[in-house]
């Protein structure tokens, strides 16, 4: 056998037995639970990989807590850090930053699942429902096909992106490092991770060039459309008759309008500004324009420095996060289709109307009240993590700044007004709770904490509570 085949058998058998460990430690817990704890034990593990000595860039002056904090934020694809990838770690650090940003991206359930189809053995019910609810998958009869999909999409992505970057790194930066560094950006902006291995400015540099910009945004798209959208494109391509389903066709509506509203306002709000597009030419404006708008969608890659943004542009930019992308994907933030939802059943309540109808259908009502319980603790969410960090953050930076930083992380973005690496440890803590809740979810977090049991008396029918609103 080659030195290859051993190295990757070695690989397949350690995964194998840290995929049955894991299966039988969270063998007995809930759906909510195992993906929490799941996300947890690969942030550890990430964390004290990354501190190793020979993963080591020489330049590196990273403490424990900077390497838990850049593991936190890779796996919980955000891109917030307090130590810049390229001065910190090696090629071997930087590997280990590649696979923490696969996992995070995919889900680590999701990486045992294939494993299992490949051995062909058999998932446990158990298995199966974290898998579907942590993509937001509501079929379970094809689940093992969808499993295969997701792999087989992020990688053809991922390879045809770092494919047409490398046509820009290779000649940047020579044959081994463009290669590496097209891999490594292109597994980033899938993911909607935000990290580089540029140094500190992210895309500056790059702020004008249309292939990296272009091709960076529709990875970043792609991530974050969902892969139940793709799945469902797929699986209509190969039919003569294409009927998408109504979750795909709204979730390309609302993506599309949300890109040309969020590249409109930014280009006409920062026309004239010389400290971000004021001094470009019309059509790198129209570029610079979209490829933020694209990258506030939970993928955190930076062409302009925020801090020269005008404010009305970073609020736009917050609830661009907020609303953050499709669920079922990569991306972050609230999710558009909980927000189209609650917007259809606000029609539904100035009107008068009996049902939250749109497009010839009616939203379900457990539709509603899912979308609004995710919608207030994600809001609630946000709220307390902006009055902890605003009481926490030293040298009191600007209040537009801090909500800036509080909605990147809680949403998964990543973006930065340069406060991260000013905010003290307690600060930085916060944001690694607030990365980790946006990540997994904040409705999961409190099912996984609080796994209610409800009394006898929660489920009885009383009287009608006489409270006037409004």
């Amino acid at each position: 056998m080659t030195a290859l085949t051993v190295l990757w058998y070695n690989v397949t058998m350690l995964f194998k037995s840290f995929s049955e460990k894991i299966n039988t430690t969270l063998g007995r817990l809930s759906p909510a639970r195992r993906i929490f704890l799941s996300f947890a034990l690969v942030i550890l593990a990430g964390s004290l990989l990354l501190s190793l000595p020979f993963v080591q860039a020489t330049s590196s002056q990273a403490t424990y807590f900077d390497h838990l904090f850049t593991a936190v934020s890779m796996v919980c694809v955000t891109g917030l850090f307090t130590q810049p990838v390229a001065t910190t770690y090696n090629i071997w650090g930087q590997l280990i930053c590649m696979f923490l940003i696969q996992i995070g991206g995919l889900g680590l359930m999701t990486f045992i699942g294939i494993f299992y189809i490949q051995s062909k053995q058999k998932l446990s019910l158990r298995s199966r429902e974290t898998i579907l609810e942590s993509f937001s998958y509501g079929e379970t009869q094809s689940l093992m096909v969808f499993i295969r999909s997701i792999f087989l999409t992020t990688f053809i992505v991922e390879g045809l992106g770092a494919f047409l970057l490398s046509f820009r790194f290779v000649p940047e930066f020579g044959w081994g490092r463009g290669i590496f560094t097209s891999i490594f950006v292109a597994i980033s902006a899938f993911c909607n991770a935000g990290f580089d291995n540029f140094g500190s400015t992210s895309l500056v540099a790059f702020q004008t060039d249309p292939l990296i910009n272009l091709v960076l945004a529709a990875l970043i798209i792609t991530g974050g459309l969902g892969f139940m959208v793709w799945f469902d494109l797929a699986t209509q391509l190969s039919k003569k008759k294409r009927r998408l389903r109504f979750h795909t066709k709204l979730v390309l509506f609302l993506t599309a309008g949300i890109l040309f509203t969020g590249t409109v306002s930014t280009l006409l709000i920062e026309w004239n500004n010389p400290g971000t597009i004021g001094n470009l030419s019309i059509p790198d404006k129209l570029l610079v324009s979209f490829f933020q708008t694209v990258s506030m969608r939970t993928a955190g890659f930076a062409s302009i420095d925020f801090t020269q943004a005008r404010p009305v542009t970073l609020l736009i930019y917050i609830l661009q996060m907020f609303l953050g992308g499709a669920p079922g994907g990569t991306a972050g933030g609230l999710k558009i289709t909980t927000f189209f939802v609650l917007l259809v059943f606000a029609r539904s309540e100035l009107l008068g109307l009996p049902h939250a109808n749109v497009a010839r259908r009616t939203i379900l009502p457990r539709t509603v009240q899912k979308s609004f319980s995710v919608f207030i603790i994600f809001l609630l969410t946000f709220l307390l993590g902006l009055i902890l960090l605003g009481v926490t953050a030293e040298g009191n930076p600007r209040f537009i700044y801090i909500m800036f930083e509080t909605i990147s992380a809680l949403a998964t973005v990543g973006v930065t007004a340069n406060l991260t690496p000013e905010l003290g440890r307690l600060a930085l803590s916060i944001i690694m709770l607030l990365m980790f809740i946006g990540r997994i979810g904040p409705l999961t977090l409190l099912v996984s904490l609080a796994e209610y049991q409800p009394d006898k008396k929660d489920m009885i029918h009383y009287m009608k509570a006489d409270i006037t609103i409004g």
